[in-house]
């Protein structure tokens, strides 16, 4: 069973007079569905920022990073580990059909609403929070440990719902840093452990890799990123200034 939350739609409206978040080569574009399911919800259009990278490269890495992901949260969710289900956003690749944006390529998604952060791929844990933070704590060792210490999935943020919570761009962390600028590799991995502490939702039994001196990537809430890239080293978590729109999850 595949754990998603799609758009089940084909149409939106996207408000782009206005920028509704922003990261560091993101800016992300409020909507509303015109078609099937989720008619009359809300949505977001996320574009690369012009000239930070190379659209169609992009593009295509983001959505190899939600497909791993989606594998890892499956494989999670039929673990059993907690009772309710993670669900991973999975966006599209939509194309502006009118006005100055027309023609231009957007990754549409449903909206999340009480956006919140849980972890970093840097290791930073939101604090004093409710028992989700625990939760996605024990996802990211658990990806580790099920991967063969191949993979950590972090950096992640999203929103609690009554049957569940539902991420959105997720961090993968590689043994071979081939997972997009924010994968800091080896580094990034044996940094974040050093910083995890194990909580009620993680086994004893699940492995982790060996800690040796300090942690080598600062810790920080923001996306830290690999130092080439010129657009910078952090993508801050997306600001929200809409909240409490409905907006159930819908599952395959």
């Amino acid at each position: 069973m595949a754990y998603t939350r799609r758009n089940f739609s084909t149409r939106a409206t996207i408000d782009v007079s206005k920028v509704f978040g922003s990261g560091s080569f993101k800016l992300v574009y409020a909507g509303t569905y015109k078609t099937g399911q989720r008619k009359g919800q809300s949505c977001v259009a996320k574009e690369f920022k012009s000239g930070s990278v190379v659209e169609e490269h992009y593009f295509e890495e983001e959505l190899n990073i939600c497909a791993k992901a989606q594998e890892i949260i499956n494989e999670f969710n039929e673990a059993e580990i907690i009772e309710q289900e993670i669900h991973p956003n999975k966006p599209e690749i939509w194309t502006y059909t009118g006005g100055r944006k027309s023609g231009q390529k957007n990754l549409v998604e449903p909206m999340i609403t009480n956006f919140e952060k849980f972890n970093s791929n840097s290791g930073w844990v939101k604090q004093n929070s409710n028992g989700w933070t625990v939760v996605m704590q024990a996802l990211s060792h658990f990806s580790y440990h099920n991967s063969g210490g191949e993979y950590l999935l972090c950096d992640l943020q999203g929103g609690r719902y009554s049957d569940g919570c539902v991420l959105s761009d997720p961090v993968i962390m590689s043994k071979d840093q081939d997972c997009g600028p924010a994968d800091l590799g080896m580094d990034g991995i044996m940094s974040f452990f050093q910083r995890h502490r194990c909580g009620e939702y993680c086994e004893s039994s699940w492995s982790k890799p060996p800690i040796i001196g300090k942690a080598r990537i600062p810790m920080t809430q923001g996306t830290s990123m690999q130092a080439y890239l010129t657009t910078g080293r952090t993508r801050l978590p997306l600001s929200r200034a809409i909240k409490n729109r409905p907006s159930p999850i819908l599952e395959d």
